[in-house]
């Protein structure tokens, strides 16, 4: 398939448009598919379920982005970026549905499976329209329109956080806020054309094969096993191991999503700063947060811990992603790439909530969290800047 592709931006600087507004929105509704870690407590409590099956809840989304990745290029192809947003859209907005008026971990669970399908076809689709739409200008696209879910998940936080500390339900807060995020999303993406990008030839794993290509993808990979892992357990482990209240848990997770805001608003500014080195400096930043949550006496220190985590996590996804789009954009077509992104978060969201659940109920929530720094030493290490070394040859000048 090959359509009209679309023009890059030319302007010297990024800059908003109705378009980019509208990708920020679909964020935001992917966050709608992704915040039932703020009510995982509450699950755990109402359905009486293991780490492993409220786990399950957060890699339901895993799981549609490995179909998503593995899949989706046919689906964008016979129907088109567009269309395959709206479908994305109205699947995260029929499975919140099911979660939120789902009364058994069953009906809950499939809530989740249509949230998390939906959110990953925008996933897969979202980083190359955002790249083939803003051009060089791509990393900072990125690091903007990803800064919107972190807004998106303070809202959630907070209100949800408030009702449950009212001693009411999460559940209308969870279903309203969905809504409105559908209805301005609606209102504001209608108007936009969307370019659907080139597509040459059949959709292919091959390249995976490559050096070239592998290595910047497991570091996607390896970026969001670290930043969602602790993203989805927030909630929860303040509520379980801080001993917060459960209304009082969500509030206070909030520092995770404000910080994730904030610094990646402040990514362009901290890439003329630390250059190279951000992507591993947030990994330790990021480790170091993991550890102090563990090891820190209190509630207050865990809440402390959390906000460095935010800290370090935010610059992670959009990072790794500009770095696999730059190396490797020249081999694979915008439409592909962005599968290739879905399948990379597809293995780290599938696996490591669950991997997280599972070490719970083996060693505790408390001890289960320090495979956060482990995942981040990793990252620390294979993404730390090259240091290119000139050697001289005899004979040569």
């Amino acid at each position: 398939m090959s359509t009209t592709a679309a023009t890059p931006a030319t302007s010297t600087r990024f800059r908003w448009d109705r378009l980019t507004y509208a990708s920020a929105l679909g964020y935001c509704m992917l966050v709608a598919a992704l915040s039932v870690g703020v009510v995982l407590g509450e699950l755990r409590d109402e359905f009486h379920i293991n780490g492993v099956i409220a786990a399950l809840h957060g890699s339901t989304f895993g799981i549609g982005l490995l179909v998503a990745g593995m899949w989706g290029v046919r689906i964008v192809d016979r129907v088109g970026r567009r269309t395959a947003l709206q479908l994305s859209s109205a699947s995260i907005l029929v499975g919140v549905t099911l979660f939120c008026v789902g009364p058994s971990w069953p009906i809950t669970l499939l809530g989740t499976a249509f949230s998390g399908m939906g959110g990953a076809l925008m996933v897969m689709v979202m980083p190359g329209l955002i790249s083939d739409h803003h051009g060089e200008h791509r990393a900072t696209a990125f690091a903007a329109v990803n800064g919107a879910p972190g807004m998106a998940g303070l809202v959630y936080s907070l209100v949800v956080g408030a009702a449950l500390g009212a001693g009411l339900s999460w559940r209308p807060p969870y279903l309203i806020i969905t809504g409105i995020f559908a209805v301005t999303l609606a209102v504001v993406a209608v108007p936009v054309d969307v370019p659907d990008g080139i597509r040459e030839g059949q959709f292919s794993l091959r390249p995976l094969r490559d050096k070239a290509v592998y290595v910047p993808w497991l570091h996607i990979v390896n970026a969001v096993l670290t930043e969602f892992t602790m993203g989805i357990w927030a909630v929860t482990y303040l509520h379980e191991v801080g001993k917060a209240g459960a209304g009082m848990a969500a509030v206070l997770a909030s520092v995770f999503g404000v910080m994730m805001f904030v610094v990646r608003v402040a990514i362009p500014v901290l890439l003329r700063r630390f250059g190279d080195a951000m992507v591993s400096l947030s990994f330790v930043v990021v480790g170091t947060g993991a550890a102090i949550m563990c090891f820190g006496p209190g509630l207050a220190v865990k809440v402390i811990g959390l906000t460095v985590v935010g800290i370090g996590a935010a610059p992670l996804y959009p990072l790794t992603v500009d770095r696999f789009y730059g190396r490797v954009g020249d081999q694979l077509d915008s439409v592909s790439l962005g599968a290739y992104c879905a399948l990379a978060s597809g293995v780290a969201v599938t696996f490591g909530p669950l991997l997280l659940g599972v070490l719970a109920d083996a060693v505790g929530l408390r001890w289960a969290v320090l495979v956060v720094p482990g995942l981040a030493l990793i990252g620390a290490i294979t993404q730390r800047p090259r240091v290119a070394v000139a050697v001289a040859l005899p004979g040569v000048t």
